[in-house]
């Protein structure tokens, strides 16, 4: 009998166990994917039915209170309410941050958890339950700066492609574009179009010479007496029987770690890379968070990847450490690199949303938190006065601004032999104080120096004459 309860009791101790982990791991994951269970544009039990709903969404608006979508009603012809999505003329110069709960993209989709008040507290529903007559959502306060949003919208015309500015200490996206856009009020879009696909954080993109930033910071990790570290440019490199061209061929002679990434030198980098090593280049690769799926709270985001392993050869090794290959990276993560380097080499987490604000009264606003620690202050600095160099005397001339030091990369990424190449820009200003970072792509646009890096600059300049 005592050997019997003794396994009643082992077998009930194990039970609980096993209670306990699945419950731990239940709230585990509803607290880690909830935004992506409450977006799902298949999940019926948050779809609002506008003609009667039981919770009226709350509002959508920018930083500055401009309200970009709103719940608005008229009485129909039996006297009862009908409600419906109202959205600001601008708000096409966001639509890809506002987004469609229909197709599960942008805030009207991740945050309508907030929006329909299912966040709300004990407090809050009692006040509505109180006080309202229906129960309303919260209104959802954005990071985003609609002046900017329509700055960079115009500014980019009807060229391809993306821009992410936002502030590099605290990760508060001031302004996230995606071109070609929609309009954010139809209901016939096709949700195939390439208009709906937010680049800045879905598009993946080859970097081409933005990537020398993680290389030089590879080297700079794990390189002594860097500064000796010479190659002699002829214009191009020879590797396993494979050319590796400088662009136009321009053979940049004797060159070191800095002049190299003043002129953006492939010769330079692509033995550099060689001599850094795949583990290394990978290893700082992944403190920049390359190879790594982001669980952000306020948006989604694809990964950027630099797949290179103890089988890759020494010519793919190379053609990576110039950003070539199969190299490929987002938009928004291009940004937070440039932030990390900004902020002494603290990368921030993004952040989309500045506050939610209750029916009830206070707003409450959204925390900061730091992502990674992608490299040292000493190594950031290094990579600082070697990005102003670059804006100020190399190829990012042409985003250089009168009164503010900028510091920055050009890359010019090829895609194919019957295409124009991809131009970027990414960067960070003021230099010395940095409160704006930036990553610039227009697609098959040229050179980054020539196309994106001046569009990168006006917007910095529009950003300070704002006062960020």
């Amino acid at each position: 009998m005592k050997y019997l309860k003794r396994n009643i009791r082992s077998a009930l101790i194990v039970l609980l166990g096993l209670f306990v982990i699945l419950t731990v791991y239940f709230y585990y994951n509803l607290f880690l994917y909830s935004d992506r269970w409450f977006s799902d544009p298949n999940n019926t039990r948050v779809k609002v039915d506008m003609t009667n709903p039981s919770i009226i969404p709350g509002s959508i608006s920018d930083r500055n209170g401009k309200v970009l979508v709103e719940t608005r009603s008229y009485k129909n012809d039996n006297g009862a309410l009908t409600y419906y999505r109202s959205y600001h003329k601008d708000s096409r110069y966001a639509a890809h941050v506002i987004g469609s709960k229909k197709y599960g993209i942008g805030a009207e989709a991740l945050y309508v958890r907030y929006l329909l008040g299912y966040d709300n507290n004990l407090f809050e529903r009692i006040y509505q339950k109180a006080f309202l007559d229906q129960e309303v959502g919260n209104d959802v306060i954005l990071t985003i700066d609609m002046r900017l949003q329509k700055f960079i919208s115009q500014a980019m015309g009807k060229s391809k492609g993306s821009v992410v500015l936002m502030n590099p200490n605290s990760g508060e996206i001031l302004a996230l574009v995606s071109q070609p856009s929609f309009n954010p009020s139809a209901d016939n879009e096709d949700p195939a179009d390439e208009s709906l696909l937010n680049k800045a954080s879905y598009g993946r993109f080859t970097p081409g010479s933005i990537m020398k930033v993680i290389t030089a910071a590879a080297a700079l990790e794990s390189m002594e007496n860097l500064n000796d570290y010479v190659v002699e440019c002829k214009g191009s490199t020879e590797i396993n029987g494979f050319i590796i061209k400088c662009y136009d061929g321009e053979a940049h002679g004797q060159v070191n770690l800095s002049r190299a990434m003043e002129v953006s030198c492939n010769a330079y980098f692509a033995q550099l890379s060689l001599d850094v090593g795949w583990k290394q280049l990978k290893k700082t690769a992944e403190k920049f968070g390359f190879n790594k799926d982001f669980l952000f709270s306020d948006i989604k985001t694809s990964k950027s990847e630099l797949p290179i392993n103890h089988k890759t050869d020494a010519e793919e090794l190379a053609w990576s450490g110039i950003g070539q290959g199969k190299v490929l990276v987002t938009p928004l993560h291009m940004a937070l690199v440039a932030s990390a380097i900004a902020n002494k080499g603290i990368m921030p987490e993004p952040r989309l949303i500045y506050g939610i604000q209750p029916r009830s009264g206070k707003i409450r606003l959204q925390g900061h938190s730091k992502l990674a620690d992608a490299t040292t202050p000493e190594i950031a600095q290094t990579l600082t006065n070697m990005m102003v160099n670059v804006v100020e005397n190399g190829t990012g001339s042409r985003a250089r601004t009168k009164g503010m030091l900028i510091a920055g990369k050009t890359g010019t990424a090829e895609v194919g032999s019957d295409k124009n190449p991809h131009a970027w820009f990414i960067g960070f200003a003021p230099a010395d104080h940095p409160t704006l970072a930036i990553a610039v792509i227009l697609e098959n646009s040229g050179t980054g120096g020539s196309k994106a890096a001046p569009l990168a600059g006006s917007i910095l300049r529009e950003a300070a004459r704002l006062g960020y």
